[in-house]
């Protein structure tokens, strides 16, 4: 079965993600077979939920342990509910350009840096069988061009390593 028609799109509260999804709603809009994931990826852990000191006192270890594990997980969920207004506003793009509400999907990774968004991305529209990948795309000017590197340029090159390798 083919996967040209399931599309992954990467979301976020940008004008550039809003663009995509207006996108892709244009193309597929009252076509049929397709499907669209919506992937949002969450900010990576600040770095003061990532590890604690440490303690020679493994009891106390255990409590510091315990109260960062629980802490990530209070953020992590803070951070995905904040998510769900970018998924309605895709949501509500695509119905509006007559795709069906039983097409789309949505799927939130957590990633652990943003080095690895890229790699989250592509592993999910792998498991998803998506065969496009859409990420809107921010035109930065002058030395911001030269500092900055945009999200798609590296989907396009590892998506080719992945493709392939």
């Amino acid at each position: 079965m083919s996967n040209a028609k399931h599309i992954l799109i990467a979301v976020d509260d940008s004008e550039a993600s809003c663009r995509a999804v207006a996108y892709v709603g244009s193309i597929i809009g009252g076509g049929e077979g397709f499907r669209v994931c919506l992937l949002h990826a969450l900010p990576p852990l600040p770095r003061e939920l990532l590890e604690f000191g440490g303690s020679e006192d493994p009891r106390q270890e255990e409590l510091e342990e315990a109260c960062v594990q629980t802490d990530q997980a209070r953020w992590i969920e803070a951070v995905a509910q904040a998510a769900e207004p970018v998924f309605t506003r895709a949501k509500h793009m695509l119905h509006e350009a007559c795709v069906p509400e039983d097409a789309v999907e949505t799927q939130i990774v957590d990633t652990v840096n943003t080095q690895d968004t890229v790699l989250d991305i592509l592993e999910t529209a792998h498991a998803r069988h998506c065969g496009t990948v859409v990420v809107g795309r921010k035109s930065y000017h002058g030395l911001e061009a030269l500092m900055k590197s945009h999200i798609s340029d590296e989907l396009i090159s590892q998506g080719r390593a992945w493709q392939y390798g």
